[in-house]
């Protein structure tokens, strides 16, 4: 787990259906550079400008969205206050 910044919202024609209905945002973590970016399937209503806690292990997004098959690296998991 790690912090970002939440940069701005992710918007894609077509995606795998595992993504369908979850709100994917582009993240930068903070304690690399500036120009490191990151997509994040974001599960806790998290904005632009927030500081979040992202991450992921394999399998996790498997089972907090309940999908066969889900090709998700990085979650959005809690917003710092």
């Amino acid at each position: 787990m790690y912090l970002a910044k939440v940069i701005g919202p992710v918007i894609c024609t077509v995606k795998h259906p595992a993504y369908d209905g979850k709100c994917m945002l582009l993240i930068s973590p903070l304690d690399g550079p500036e120009d490191d970016y990151e997509i994040a399937v974001d599960y806790v209503g998290a904005g632009i400008g927030d500081i979040v806690i992202a991450g992921g292990a394999p399998g996790v997004a498997q089972s907090v969205f309940k999908l066969d098959k889900a090709p998700i690296r990085t979650l959005i998991m809690g917003i710092v206050d």
